[in-house]
């Protein structure tokens, strides 16, 4: 999960209609310094490998640009594991690392989740899920993020870009999942003219 989260401008351009997954759903959300991410997407990728990508947390960093590393701290049993990923985020001129060790719980195979631990981390919260089903020779992937930041964001106008940024941020991490999900299966990768636009994306004030 190399680049930094996007300005204003680049969520602009993301919004474009040549998107790589396709999504059924978008929406970023904020409340009292909460923020949520929910988003309901179609994956051109076999589940398996689908998993496989997500589940690989000693290379997160090939899903975005925004995360600078991620590793295994411990393996608490068979399905639980304890895991540090560092990103970087901006907002508008303010630029953090973000450290977050997280217990990421495989409960199924088509269904992880991760919650953050604060003794070692910098945010005050942060939980996510991914549950997968199949949906014709692809992947329907539903994805909910909670993040509660501990660093300063600017008032007024600064959670509007935070939420922009989410949202590109999210764009990334799922095209670089469909992406790394079909080099496993050995699928060629996506033509232009193959890409999905987005069908229904969404953003709560």
């Amino acid at each position: 999960m190399r680049r930094t989260f996007l300005t204003m401008l680049a969520v602009v351009w993301l919004t474009g209609n040549t998107r790589a997954a396709q999504f059924h759903s978008f929406e970023v959300s904020q409340n009292n310094g909460r923020y949520q991410l929910s988003a309901d997407i179609y994956l051109a990728a076999p589940l398996a490998q689908v998993y496989q990508v997500l589940t690989d947390y000693n290379h997160l960093t090939r899903l975005s640009g925004a995360i600078r590393q991620s590793r295994i701290l411990k393996q608490i049993d068979a399905h639980t594991y304890l895991v540090f990923v560092e990103s970087h985020a901006c907002v508008l001129f303010f630029c953090h690392n973000i450290k977050e060790t997280q217990r990421v719980m495989e409960l199924t195979p088509r269904e992880v989740v991760s919650e953050v631990i604060p003794e070692g981390s910098n945010v005050k919260m942060s939980s996510s899920s991914w549950h997968l089903e199949p949906e014709g020779d692809g992947t329907r992937m539903h994805w909910e993020v909670t993040f509660v930041p501990d660093f300063w964001i600017p008032p007024l106008i600064g959670p509007f870009f935070m939420k922009g940024e989410m949202r590109a941020q999210g764009i990334y991490m799922a095209e670089g999942v469909e992406k790394l999900a079909r080099e496993r299966a050995h699928l060629p990768p996506l033509a232009v003219t193959d890409k999905h636009a987005p069908s229904n994306q969404t953003q709560a004030p």
